[in-house]
């Protein structure tokens, strides 16, 4: 994948207490896992892992072996952060990754089943687990798994997000999602991966699953979720371009400078916990709003719009963005737009003279080079 090593690089000086451990036994490097939850703060844990075995023992390829044990991962994004620094040291550092790893499957992670490391698994045995692990890193739409890279060269191809969409849309037809969903997902999807393949030039990772024949305690009925999780590495990250873009008044046109406006108000609210990225990240969601140099009255993203008719439509979800050490989380309490189409945010409404709501934005546990998101849904099955 396309600038994969920024992942590793861009996270140089995360500290933390991890130490490199050489099994004398089975020959391997290990990173040994000493609790239940997997999560940000472990992925954290693992690039500086990984970061201070390339210092020190660059030169020795043995293998790199990762004793997670039973684990509760906490969502989609998680595990497939994993799975591409897993690719990084195979790809390019050309090491042997094994992995030992049971995870408790929900409806949230219910994907890791079908995830490409299993074939990591130090009880795998074909000699050929790591070519595998790389095909099925790639692409593989089986079941209720639909995973695909798309490659930044595909974007001469002026059918490629109509034909995403409209695999996507096929792919659900089998799982009894309604066919305004289905459109909407595959309306999500395809949004994202233009604008990836648009402004940052570079691969973008579609990973897609359905956790079917899910039941609650309380509530009769079957429930199933939708998992989505869409990933580039760049340096470019969410903002960047807008926040250039601000800085040239005389290709502004109304609607930019009315942005401009709104971070005057802003910037004098800006503190430790809403700083200027978190307004660059929310002004990137914004109608009409683009980050491109030319004076254009197009762009924008109607994103917020279809994440909310879904968050409207789910018993629950959870929806968020990463996007260098900043995190954007979508509720759709907070997705409105007012009558000229600005989004607060908040539950005001009021984008120029309220800032966002705390609920959605903090800190990112890692430094994430380009831009990943993860979106969850539960639904009700209906007859």
């Amino acid at each position: 994948m396309k600038n994969q090593y920024m992942l590793i690089d861009y996270n140089k000086n995360v500290q933390s207490k991890i130490e490199i451990k050489f099994n004398s036994k089975l020959k391997v490097f290990e990173y040994k896992l000493n609790q239940t939850l997997f999560d940000g703060a472990v992925i954290r844990d693992i690039l500086y892992f990984v970061n201070n075995l390339e210092q020190k023992f660059g030169r020795a390829k043995l293998p790199v072996y990762f004793d997670l044990g039973l684990i509760e991962i906490k969502d989609k994004l998680t595990y497939i952060i994993f799975e591409c620094i897993c690719e990084y040291l195979i790809r390019v550092k050309n090491r042997k990754v094994l992995l030992n790893f049971k995870a408790d499957k929900n409806i949230v992670t219910d994907g890791i089943a079908s995830s490409p490391l299993k074939f990591l698994s130090i009880g795998y045995k074909p000699k050929n687990k790591f070519e595998i692990y790389g095909e099925k890193f790639k692409k593989e739409i089986q079941n209720s798994h639909y995973r695909r890279l798309i490659a930044v060269e595909e974007e001469e191809d002026p059918y490629l997000l109509s034909k995403i969409m409209g695999d996507i849309d096929s792919f659900l037809k089998p799982f009894n999602v309604n066919k305004d969903n289905r459109h909407t997902i595959a309306e999500v999807i395809t949004e994202l991966v233009g604008n990836a393949l648009e402004h940052t030039k570079t691969d973008c990772l579609i990973d897609l699953d359905v956790a079917s024949d899910y039941v609650k305690e309380k509530e009769p009925g079957n429930f199933y979720g939708l998992n989505i999780t869409i990933v580039n590495f760049s340096n470019q990250l969410l903002g960047h371009s807008i926040s250039q873009k601000l800085k040239k008044i005389d290709i502004l046109n109304e609607r930019h400078l009315c942005l401009l406006d709104a971070f005057q108000e802003h910037k004098r609210k800006f503190d430790n916990d809403y700083i200027e990225e978190d307004f660059y990240n929310i002004a990137s969601f914004q109608h009409k709003i683009t980050g491109r140099a030319k004076n254009e009255t197009t762009g924008g993203t109607g994103l917020t719009k279809l994440i909310q008719r879904l968050e409207k439509q789910s018993d629950d979800y959870s929806c968020y963005m990463i996007s260098g050490k900043r995190a954007l989380f979508f509720h759709h309490e907070y997705l409105f737009y007012n009558e000229d189409n600005w989004i607060g945010f908040n539950n005001t409404r009021d984008f120029f003279n309220e800032i966002p709501n705390e609920r959605t934005f903090g800190p990112n546990n890692i430094n994430m080079p380009g831009t990943a998101y993860n979106l969850h849904f539960v639904m009700k099955v209906e007859d």
